[in-house]
């Protein structure tokens, strides 16, 4: 557009508008001025519109809604360019987009440069690569036992699997099936030929005769499209430069027509010679001092600290990081309230050429003690109710209130946030349903004044959720009241102090180095920089 006026205006003697100054066109002329310039529009907007885009490509809808009963629930983290996705094996292909619930029965495919991280709600995440085409499932066996398989149909899936009990992954291929359990690596077929590739941990795969080979740590299997195993020991075995290299390797031998199986186990074989070399090259340069974790979490989060060597890429569940120069590697991560159970976090380092593992944090998340009921003594103190009044009298009820993830929560804050927010979750236990007709009120106290109030209509379940927010080095308090008909009432309480020294972090106040989170807080408490609200 200001082409277009910076044209007419060398014509005619005009002087640009985006100045500020007052332009004058003759009426004709201003008329041959619009009309040139709605054209030139009209030009771009077509030139803007998408390119390339496949037939069978539609404009995204809104999503559909998530079955309750879906098996595998997984959202992508990210989505790097062209990736389509097919719902419930429907003919039509949509665009994915990052936060859409993608379940068992769809289909995704991804273009040339393109990827796509999806993330599980216990933490597990799979990277659909470039030019991949895979289809998830889900089953149940002996209605307990979760089964959860990526059919590969053309290219590479990377993994980074969490152990989580009744839960089994499985990649399957065109002429082999990988059964993991908790390991990070990738999966990929190449030309009818299935490669499994790990990094850390084991994996069992079987093909097509039934005959099974078991790859650990640093190895590498090639299965060929008549079934035959062979197992390498390869220093770059399940990271991403040899999926990339496995490509080139196959691409570079008439587009994979004149390729053999002994041909590409030499051919990656010398790829790795000269990997290991600069492999071990980069991890004499490598500096890594790890902040440790508790043992067991009662929160569904955690924030990774260590500091290293600056410019070092990190990888964490999927996650990429660059060290920056103060030289401090900082992350937190989450995973679903329900999911307990070991977690780990293997970590991944590299200067964009190799990677090695470098470290893992492991802890156990698991669920707080329930907190007994807190029986109000003015309560238990009230005038007994009439005789025969049975709807005042009420049952005798073992109420119990339980606010999930425990007494006190901590949470350090991550720049640039100013305010943490949450669901306040709790049950009440020890009733049934058909018991909440004895209840008079609920209500969620914050701070001692009336935060939430469910009226009757909202008691129709035993479980609950609130959304809080609490500023940055704020402490708030909540207490959960539950009042019975008879006037007894049974409470729990939960305070949320979140904190954050902007002078500890890079990019707060620039320091060059930073403490644990645990020093940082008591910090914050001596200096009276954390009050309540």
């Amino acid at each position: 557009m200001s082409r277009v006026k910076a044209y007419f205006a060398t014509r005619q003697g005009l002087l640009c508008d985006d100045c500020g100054k007052k332009i004058y066109i003759p009426c004709m002329r201003r008329s041959l001025f619009l009309l040139a310039v709605a054209l030139l529009a009209l030009v771009a907007c077509k030139e803007e519109s998408p390119k390339d885009l496949p037939k069978d490509v539609a404009v995204a809808p809104a999503e559909e809604s998530v079955p309750e009963n879906a098996l595998l629930k997984a959202k992508p983290r990210s989505v790097i360019g062209t990736v389509d996705l097919q719902k419930g094996g429907k003919e039509n292909w949509v665009g994915l987009r990052v936060g859409r619930t993608v379940i068992e029965e769809d289909r995704i495919r991804t273009a040339l440069e393109s990827e796509t991280v999806l993330e599980l709600s216990e933490g597990s995440v799979l990277t659909v690569a470039e030019l991949s085409d895979v289809r998830l499932e889900a089953s149940l066996a002996d209605n307990a036992k979760r089964m959860v398989a990526v059919d590969i149909q053309t290219g590479k899936v990377h993994f980074d699997i969490q152990r989580r009990p009744g839960r089994e992954f499985r990649f399957k291929t065109s002429n082999a099936v990988a059964s993991i359990r908790g390991t990070a690596g990738f999966v990929g077929s190449v030309n009818g030929r299935t490669v499994a590739s790990l990094k850390e941990g084991k994996v069992e795969v079987f093909n097509k005769a039934g005959v099974t080979k078991s790859v650990g740590k640093n190895q590498t299997l090639l299965v060929d499209t008549a079934g035959s195993a062979k197992v390498l020991e390869l220093a770059s075995s399940g990271t991403e430069a040899l999926a990339n290299a496995i490509d080139s390797i196959v691409k570079v031998a008439d587009g994979g027509a004149a390729m053999n199986t002994a041909l590409l186990e030499r051919s990656i074989n010398t790829f790795d010679q000269s990997y290991a070399v600069r492999q071990r090259e980069f991890e004499k340069r490598l500096q890594f001092r790890a902040t440790g974790i508790a043992d067991t979490l009662f929160v569904p989060s955690v924030m990774l600290q260590a500091r290293m060597t600056p410019g070092t890429i990190v990888m964490v569940w999927g996650q990429r990081d660059t060290v920056p120069e103060s030289g401090i590697y900082q992350r937190t991560f989450t995973w679903a309230d329900s999911a307990y159970g070991a977690k780990r976090f293997l970590v991944s380092c590299g200067d964009g050429s190799v990677e090695l593992p470098c470290y893992m944090w492991v802890t156990e998340y698991a669920p707080m003690p329930a907190v007994g009921p807190a029986v109000d003594p003015v309560a238990e103190a009230a005038s007994p109710a009439a005789p025969g009044d049975v709807a005042a009298e009420g049952k005798n009820l073992n109420l119990k209130v339980s606010v999930v993830g425990g007494r006190n929560e901590r949470v350090h804050l991550d720049l640039p946030a100013t305010e943490f927010s949450t669901n306040l979750k709790f049950n009440l236990a020890g009733i049934t349903e058909g018991d909440l007709g004895q209840l008079k009120s609920l209500v969620v106290l914050r701070n001692g004044k009336p935060f939430k109030t469910f009226d009757a209509n909202d008691l129709t379940s035993l479980a609950h959720e609130v959304p809080v927010s609490i500023e940055r080095n704020k402490i708030a308090d909540f207490e959960v009241v539950a009042t019975l008909k008879n006037g007894k009432n049974f409470r729990a309480k939960k305070t949320y102090e979140v904190y954050c020294m902007v002078a500890n972090h890079p990019g707060g106040k620039a320091r060059n180095s930073i403490v644990p989170p645990d020093q940082e807080y008591e910090r914050l408490k001596q200096s009276g920089g954390i009050t309540h609200e």
